[in-house]
């Protein structure tokens, strides 16, 4: 077994530098995309960190704009790259701001014990706020650096049902992946996502629910995530969130910024760096 990655990226190389040392294995696949809105400069320390490893690549950037598609289109583009390397068995989607919590080994024996078992969380959209159903009304746009919202009704879509929503976190079966790539389902999935507020948090739960492998879903998507009270944002984690991350059972927990504590990414390094014990 295998892994591939997806991971995005627009600030701190150094950051991602990090990631990288901590995950990089020979046997597994990383594609990267760099916010085209990272300045040029930028782009290339990213691209120093890949040096000698030649199963990074990097994929054409896009613009990514809070709430709009352009996260999505990046993830689209490296899973279309990454679907031609052979081997890997499971995709996982993470952000440069991310860190692992467990070893390869540990995740791989994980995957391993649940075969054709794909990690989302899915949920459905009627039980949950209104907010989020919202999204969906009207017709969303990307202009001046922003998605805009235009007073037009959006008609649902015809040919799936947009039942559902969780976060864009996931670990994905290679099955799953080749069957998405293919699906002419998915192309009309893709379309019609493209104009509504925050896609990424539902877009993949709509593929995952269209097909068939709606049956293969384990809503423990692998992350720990503590999300600011009364937002829809992440909080930055520390050294005071140690005893929570050591004692989690998830594959990677989200977010960090070395910037506000660096101390807690060496802690999480040097124990992946420990012996597992027999």
């Amino acid at each position: 077994m295998s892994l591939a990655f997806i991971i995005t990226a627009y600030k701190q190389p150094s950051q991602f530098a990090k990631l990288i040392d901590a995950l990089w294995h020979p046997d597994d696949h990383f594609a990267i995309h760099i916010d085209a809105k990272t300045p040029p400069e930028v782009q290339r320390e990213f691209a120093r960190v890949a040096e000698g490893r030649p199963n990074i690549l990097f994929v054409t950037p896009v613009p990514v704009y809070w709430g709009g598609f352009g996260l999505c289109q990046a993830e689209w583009n490296a899973l279309n790259a990454l679907i031609a390397k052979p081997g890997w068995t499971h995709l996982i989607n993470i952000t440069a701001q991310d860190f692992p919590l467990m070893p390869r080994d540990a995740m791989l024996a994980e995957l391993a014990a649940k075969p054709g078992v794909n990690h989302m969380r899915v949920h459905k959209l009627a039980e949950t706020k209104p907010h989020f159903r919202r999204r969906f009304r009207w017709v969303c746009v990307e202009f001046g650096g922003k998605l805009r919202r235009l007073p037009i009704p959006y008609p649902k879509p015809r040919t799936f049902r947009n039942d559902w929503y969780g976060d864009g976190w996931h670990i994905l079966t290679r099955e799953f992946c080749e069957w998405a790539v293919t699906a002419p389902v998915v192309q009309d999935i893709l379309r019609w996502f493209r104009r509504v507020k925050h896609p990424h948090e539902s877009w993949f739960q709509a593929m995952m629910m269209s097909g068939p492998f709606a049956g293969t879903v384990d809503r423990d998507n692998k992350r720990m995530i503590k999300w600011v009270p009364n937002s829809g944002n992440p909080a930055v984690l520390t050294s005071d969130d140690l005893p929570d991350l050591l004692r989690s059972s998830a594959f990677f927990a989200r977010k960090f910024d070395e910037t506000v504590d660096a101390e807690v990414l060496r802690t999480l390094a040097d124990r992946l760096r420990q012996p597992v014990p027999a």
